[in-house]
């Protein structure tokens, strides 16, 4: 369990089996989440915004920044955040083209 950002406790990482994660597979088997996207201007929706979060990290590691004690702790739960739902979004397209492929 981590501490959200408002105090209360979560997993620390939803996977694809986790019913938080139900109707992962019907958005990305059908219409790019609601967005009104297509598949490639998701993708690279997706790929601007990984952009500047990469900087914005870049620009922490060059210049190191000694935080306090909380906003430590609330930084560490974004990055563990930002990085289960990387891995879940990757474990549901595996899903979701392999249902396709079969």
């Amino acid at each position: 369990m981590t501490a959200g950002l408002d105090g209360t406790s979560r997993r620390a990482c939803a996977g694809p089996g986790d019913p938080s994660m139900e109707g992962g597979i019907v958005e990305l088997a059908g219409s790019a989440s609601g967005l009104g996207l297509d598949a490639r201007q998701t993708v690279a929706k997706i790929e601007q915004k990984a952009l500047q979060l990469s900087a914005l990290l870049r620009e922490l590691d060059n210049n190191p920044v000694t935080f306090e004690s909380g906003l430590q702790e609330e930084l560490d739960a974004v990055l563990e955040l930002v990085g289960c739902r990387i891995a879940a979004t990757r474990a549901l397209q595996r899903r979701a083209e392999a249902l396709v492929s079969d």
